[in-house]
């Protein structure tokens, strides 16, 4: 489910004893926004999905690897490091230690909601 046309740089852990995040590469460039993301990012589709660290978490995103836009799918989640796209969902580890599933139904936010989303995050 990787991909070679991913790569990862920069890799840094997370808090004490957390998770490495990094810099993703697609075709060796970056997503727009300055996000670091959390090992292993999948091609599904042709879009890329992967696991982005915010302040107070992760957010699963989809990204185009053409225009680079990446799209928050996910409210805010404590812990969520890609396994599997299956039927319609992303499968993800909901804790750092543990194998522990959850699902995440694929649908993208609508654009009004995007933009509420963010301004409410900037409070």
């Amino acid at each position: 489910m990787t991909d070679e046309r991913l790569n990862w740089d920069d890799i840094l852990e997370v808090g004490r004893g957390g998770p490495g995040c990094g810099l993703l590469k697609i075709d060796g460039r970056e997503p727009r926004g300055s996000y670091r993301y959390l090992p292993p990012a999948l091609f599904h589709e042709g879009k890329v999905y992967a696991s982005s660290f915010v302040s107070g978490g992760f957010m699963i995103c989809i990204i185009d690897p053409e225009t680079l836009v990446r799209q928050e799918i996910s409210p805010r989640l404590p812990y969520a490091r890609l396994k599997a796209i299956e039927n319609g969902e992303v499968v993800y580890f909901d804790h750092h230690s543990g194998d522990s599933e959850s699902r995440l139904a694929i649908t993208p936010q609508k654009p009004a909601l995007r933009s509420l989303a963010a301004r409410l995050r900037r409070r």
